[in-house]
């Protein structure tokens, strides 16, 4: 259970070729060490000062696996994309010692500003690698003697974005095309940059108000035992989370972003792709982000500049599965004011997870020091933009003829907790006047960690106390005297005989699955954790979360070949599986099922156009689009997974922990357990029609399998053909609804062929 435990490998059986010759351990390629200690032998990080203003003494990022006793950082490269890296090394015969040309992937000229001062202070800037745009540049010659590998962690390139709602604002007057920052074809003319979390956990912890030891505690117990070398490696001062990072799109002339006597104006805005990509309307986050784009645009055309800066936060950070649950509670409950946050509380147990206090470092990075225009009316935003140093001139928010009727409680919602965020810090001012000082949260008291066992109290003095101190599991095992998973028989015909998928934390001796629920934003969960937002193992309130409609059982179901990689049960957890609530087993759906209704701008225009037409079901006569969705999280059986990849067991699960940098050892230690539930993004699925008529092959049934890809899905990238693709499948699944069939959207979150953005 510490940090020298390893498992010896005496024998590769079925590796072969695909062999793996790596390990956290650089000099035990016969073991599999599931963690690290800073005075191990082999050990040797690569130097690393946060802060330095030169970057060759301030040293590069290191966490590729190639020579992991170089490493000085935490995690893996590409958050949460990591995982399907690992996947294509067990599945291919890739040569794991691969190293990337960089040549003429630097910004060049499109973008060298900088540095800033705000690089060369290590609490201005804690979430990012001020140098990970040009990596790949200083440090050319290690990289070409081979004495290093690394990745840059930030990467800047150009385009075109052809957005409709654009396109109508300059056709009804609003916009004007200059051909500068508004093209002849009414594309917004942008310079983008797509940015990976990388953590300095001091400066972190710091702004979450909690200690460095709480916050690293928590990072590796309230994500279900997730990278011990966050408890085991105290020296290493760096972590690469799993989570998604951010995109900055800058519209005008880039240079004048660091000048504050240039007007600046800045949308900040949080992932909905409900809302964002397809127009839901219960929400006016894709109201709002057009609004912050037309803001920009017309600064930018006075001779300022904009920013849109897009995180990946979605659904507050609860993840896209419990915002759905919300909006069915919220529905089943009489949609209110009150309700809108109360049923979040309750299903989640908070309502917000979003890192706003790391939210101002991409400033800095950037070099702002003054916001002349905030296209945001978020108090919580606003007080970590200004407490950092940035003056923020005025706020303006958005136009309530924008508003939706169907998204009015939410616009109300978020008005009232302004109102009462306002109150609560005396009044804060519309000026850039740094509102009062936030106080700490209170302790919620000890953790559940992932074996049951209770995480370290404050190191006591020596003696009889300092015997009684807590310790913390780094794994389980399948003898260990608290593990008691709940059965579980994958592909069995009944859920009785299948059992529950348990991931929760709440009651870790019953977990028959490895890593956690809600994917992703299982950092944002744990990081609230840490800032005492969250009691750790709270029990979720979900008894009006159930599905809006219902879907299967089918007789794939019952297949353990056919579903691999989701749970078939996992939208009905709470009445499938009674036999678990009797044995006091917290249950967490993985699928949540609500109801649908889109509004979008290129639906409107295909009824224009005559190509659709309303039919008062499917498509009403507002455009307005109706149907099912459905969000889904990936939940992993893992012989199933390496069967349909033509690998061992053995060998996924070498890869999933040793090519992620030693992401959850479970996947070693504990061979009984054949769940996983990985830390990437999962699908939404759109049913246009009947979702009774999916199985009966008499009815027609139209289908379109897309990949994300976010620049082009939410901004309309002209450099590629993915929204037109998506959209011109909604159209023709929208057809199949009306013709009395159904049309299915499925939308993974693969961006960049699941490479991630910053690769692209």
């Amino acid at each position: 259970v510490g940090s020298q435990v390893f498992i010896c490998r005496r024998a590769r059986p079925h590796l072969g070729a695909r062999g793996f010759d790596m390990s956290l351990h650089p000099h035990t390629k016969q073991c599999i060490k599931l963690t690290t200690h800073q005075h191990q032998f082999g050990i040797e990080p690569v130097p690393l000062k946060w802060g330095d203003e030169d970057p060759k003494k301030r040293g590069p990022v290191v966490a590729t696996v190639s020579e992991p006793g170089k490493r000085n950082a935490i995690g893996s490269h590409s958050g949460t994309y990591s995982i399907y890296r690992a996947l294509a090394l067990a599945k291919s015969g890739m040569d794991r010692n691969f190293r990337p040309d960089y040549t003429n992937t630097l910004p060049g000229e499109i973008f060298m500003k900088g540095p800033f001062k705000q690089w060369q202070d290590p609490n201005k800037i804690v979430s990012l690698d001020p140098w990970g745009h040009m990596a790949q540049g200083i440090f050319a010659a290690e990289l070409k003697s081979g004495e290093l590998d690394l990745r840059p962690t930030i990467a800047v390139t150009r385009s075109h974005l052809d957005i409709p709602e654009i396109k109508q604002a300059v056709k009804d007057g609003s916009l004007k095309q200059d051909g500068k920052v508004l093209s002849d074809k009414g594309h917004v003319v942008v310079t983008k940059a797509a940015v990976e979390p990388v953590w300095y956990l001091p400066g972190v912890a710091e702004r979450f108000n909690c200690t460095e030891k709480e916050l690293r505690i928590n990072l590796h117990e309230q994500t279900g035992g997730m990278y011990p070398e966050l408890i085991t490696r105290p020296d290493i001062k760096l972590f690469l989370p799993p989570i998604n990072g951010l995109t900055v799109y800058m519209i005008g002339n880039v240079s004048t972003i660091s000048d504050p006597s240039v007007p600046l104006t800045v949308r900040l805005h949080d992932e909905s792709g409900d809302s964002d990509i397809f127009g839901s309307d219960q929400s006016s986050c894709r109201a709002s982000l057009l609004h912050g784009i037309e803001r920009c645009v017309e600064t930018a055309q006075k001779g300022g500049a904009g920013l849109i800066i897009y995180t990946r936060q979605e659904g507050n950070a609860l993840g896209e599965v419990t915002k759905f649950m919300v909006y069915n509670a919220r529905k089943r409950k009489g949609d209110s004011v009150e309700a809108y946050f109360a049923e979040a509380d309750r299903v989640a147990g908070l309502s917000d997870q979003r890192l706003h206090e790391l939210s101002p470092d991409v400033l800095h990075w950037l070099g702002v020091t003054r916001i002349d225009e905030f296209v945001s009316e978020s108090e919580t935003k606003y007080e970590a933009i200004v407490q950092s140093g940035i003056q923020i001139v005025k706020r303006v928010g958005l136009p309530q003829d924008r508003v939706r009727p169907a998204a009015k409680v939410e616009a109300e919602a978020q008005e009232e907790q302004r109102l009462e965020k306002r109150r609560s810090t005396e009044g804060g001012a519309l000026t850039g006047d740094a509102p009062p000082a936030l106080a700490r949260m209170p302790s919620n008291g000890p953790h559940a960690s992932v074996t049951g066992r209770k995480a370290p109290e404050p190191a006591p003095k020596g003696g009889a106390a300092a015997r009684k101190r807590k310790h913390i599991v780094l794994t389980s095992h399948p003898k260990l005297y608290s593990v008691d998973p709940v059965p579980l028989k994958w592909g069995a015909a009944t859920s009785a005989e299948r059992g529950p998928v348990v991931a929760t934390l709440s009651k870790p001796q019953f977990r028959n699955a490895i890593g956690c629920h809600s994917g992703a934003t299982a950092v944002h969960r744990a990081a609230a954790v840490a800032k005492g937002l969250l009691p750790p193992g709270r029990p979720l309130e979900l008894a009006a979360t159930q599905p809006m409609v219902r879907i299967g059982p089918h007789p794939s179901w019952a297949d353990k070949d056919k579903m691999v990689s989701i749970d078939p049960w996992g939208a009905r957890v709470l009445d499938a599986f009674p036999s678990a609530a009797d044995r006091g087993v917290d249950l967490q759906p993985s699928i949540a099922v609500s109801q649908a209704a889109l509004s979008i701008t290129e639906i409107k225009e295909a009824i224009e156009s005559g190509r659709l037409k309303p039919d008062g079901k499917v498509l009403t006569a507002d455009g307005v689009v109706h149907g099912v969705k459905c969000a889904v999280e990936p939940v992993w059986h893992l012989p199933g997974v390496a069967k349909r990849f033509g690998v061992t067991e053995v060998a996924l699960r070498h890869a999933l922990f040793e090519h992620t940098g030693g992401m959850y050892p479970e996947l070693i230690t504990r061979t009984d357990i054949e769940v996983f539930l990985p830390p990437i993004g999962g699908c939404t699925i759109y049913i246009f029609g009947d979702p009774d008529t999916i199985p009966d092959e008499s009815k027609q049934l139209t289908v379109r399998v897309h990949d994300e890809c976010n620049g082009s899905d939410v901004f309309g990238s002209d450099i590629c053909t993915c929204r037109p693709y998506l959209f011109h499948g909604i159209e023709e699944c929208i057809a199949a609804g009306q013709a009395g069939g159904a049309g299915v959207i499925v939308y993974n979150r693969k961006e960049g062929r699941a490479l991630g953005e910053v690769t692209k």
